[in-house]
């Protein structure tokens, strides 16, 4: 379209169209598809928190345009934004649960499997940063206090993550592989090292940080007492 055939020349429109505000009319989902339509916003708050950084973009409002729906339509699903945020905290964790789960099962050694899940979390961490953050230095830790219901979906991923990190370095451990002799406590020391690895340098970016993945060899293969790192 020329620019000066823009909305027939209608100012509202053709500042729309200027700034990509308008969006293709969502098609209904089909009767008795509800749960799409649930799956739709999660992800369309899940874009707003990614594109923008910040939790605060996710609105009523912000979430209906992403998805193309009027507002009102999120009520069957969701009573608030909160709740709204809450499943996109659920949905994260889940990923990043996935994540890891696949690296390790990707490998048959032991420490291979350590450094790959170690390996898995530092990318996870980095190539979604603010939903990584969301995770773990706001929303969840504000819910592990707060609400039981959201605690029935998170806690258990919360746990099955943790324990696959625990489970392998006791994996080393009866292989022969660590000489450790507190798969747990290790298995803590790892997780606040690799946090320690996403956060500062997201946090700090002008700071000289050597090599990350060279840091995460060091980190576990002292953390958790591993007898000979993989090449």
């Amino acid at each position: 379209m020329p620019p000066g055939d823009a909305g027939n020349g209608h100012p509202r429109v053709a500042n729309a169209a200027s700034t990509g505000a308008l969006k293709p009319k969502r098609q209904r989902n089909p009767r008795g598809q509800g749960s799409r339509l649930r799956a739709e916003i999660i992800a369309g708050a899940a874009a707003l928190l990614e594109r923008t950084g910040s939790e605060e973009s996710i609105t009523l409002r912000a979430v209906a345009r992403e998805v193309g729906i009027a507002a009102p339509s999120m009520a069957p699903h969701f009573a608030d934004r909160a709740e709204i945020i809450d499943a996109v905290v659920a949905q994260e964790l889940r990923c990043l649960h996935d994540t890891l789960h696949a690296a390790v099962a990707a490998e048959a050694d032991p420490v291979a499997q350590l450094f790959a899940g170690a390996r898995a979390y530092l990318a996870y961490g980095h190539a979604h940063p603010n939903r990584y953050r969301v995770i773990f230095e706001r929303r969840f830790l504000a819910l592990w206090d707060r609400e039981k219901r959201v605690m029935q979906q998170t806690a258990p991923l919360m746990d099955e993550t943790f324990e696959l990190t625990v489970n392998t370095i006791q994996a080393c451990i009866d292989a022969g592989r660590s000489a450790s002799t507190d798969a747990f406590g290790d298995g803590v020391r790892i997780w606040l090292a690799l946090h320690g690895l996403v956060a500062l340098p997201q946090a700090i970016t002008t700071f000289p940080w050597p090599d990350l993945d060279e840091v995460l060899v060091s980190c576990i293969t002292r953390l958790a007492g591993i007898l000979e790192a993989p090449r």
